[in-house]
């Protein structure tokens, strides 16, 4: 009976209420403690580090208590400035949490150089190949007295020889020294109106010859969209030219001044084309 009598009396509830308020006071201390020390709902905008220095970087991610990492240093990319970022994880423009470490790829402070491939008696086809796989550039291709048709007999940088195994930065620029064979013969002029700048230019590249000057129209508009219309020497119906001879070009977006010619004509260097239009196996 005491015990009925202390639970309905006013005492009880008294106790009771006081015992609710100190609970949410302790709860709402302890949840404000929490968001104190996890600043919790306190977020930034990533910023875009793109191209940035990363005494850039350090100074831009500390007025924003962010942090960062390098993760890797990717290809050099001549587009970026050396040592400059070049992508960053989490993307600009995501909101994080203040303290948040940034994972940032940077552009090396120099590109990497690989070792030149031995390309001496391989076919034109071969060299080129292996060059452009391991990142080199075709520049012109010179043609000298030699018992090997089209075959490679040395390689050049500034008509200085080059050993294979040489160490050269990825991109580097090199020239072919090809052998002419046992014969002077004489080969059709090309055939490359209707093609853009850079199919002219592989076309030529694979059927011996060397891009000369390139031409625009005055009146051009694109030069991503832009053809040949005209070119010099002009496409021949029989052999005229020697192997390594410059080809000059005219390019236009007026597709009405390129000239369409027979169907016999234009079969003809399609027959030639077929016959070099082989890839080399790897």
């Amino acid at each position: 009976m005491k015990l009925l009598r202390f639970l309905v009396s006013k005492t009880f509830f008294v106790n009771l209420i006081i015992m609710a308020l100190v609970s949410a006071g302790l709860i709402w201390l302890l949840n404000y403690s929490l968001d104190r020390y996890t600043e919790h709902g306190i977020s930034v905008q990533v910023p875009d580090l793109s191209g940035m220095a990363l005494t850039e970087v350090e100074t831009t991610l500390s007025e924003k208590k962010l942090s960062f990492a390098i993760i890797d240093s990717a290809e050099y990319d001549p587009s970026f400035p050396r040592g400059s970022v070049i992508s960053q994880y989490p993307d600009a423009g995501n909101q994080v949490k203040t303290g948040r470490e940034l994972k940032l790829t940077i552009n090396p402070f120099f590109p990497r150089k690989v070792e030149l491939p031995d390309l001496i008696e391989k076919t034109k086809r071969r060299a080129i190949y292996d060059l452009e796989s391991k990142g080199f550039k075709v520049g012109e291709l010179k043609y000298r007295p030699y018992i090997g048709k089209d075959v490679v007999i040395d390689v050049l940088i500034d008509e200085r020889s080059l050993m294979p195994g040489t160490k050269l930065k990825k991109g580097t620029t090199v020239d072919l020294v090809l052998g002419m064979g046992l014969s002077d013969d004489l080969v059709r002029s090309p055939y490359l109106r209707w093609k853009s700048l850079a199919e002219a230019e592989d076309y030529l590249q694979l059927r011996s010859f060397n891009l000369g000057s390139v031409i625009y129209d005055e009146e051009i508009t694109d030069s991503a969209t832009a053809l040949v219309y005209r070119q010099n020497p002009a496409p021949s119906k029989e052999p005229s030219i020697r192997m390594g001879r410059e080809i000059d070009i005219w390019l236009t977006n007026d597709y009405t001044k390129i000239v369409n010619d027979s169907l016999e004509f234009q079969n003809l260097h399609l027959q030639d084309s077929l016959r070099n239009d082989t890839t080399p196996t790897p």
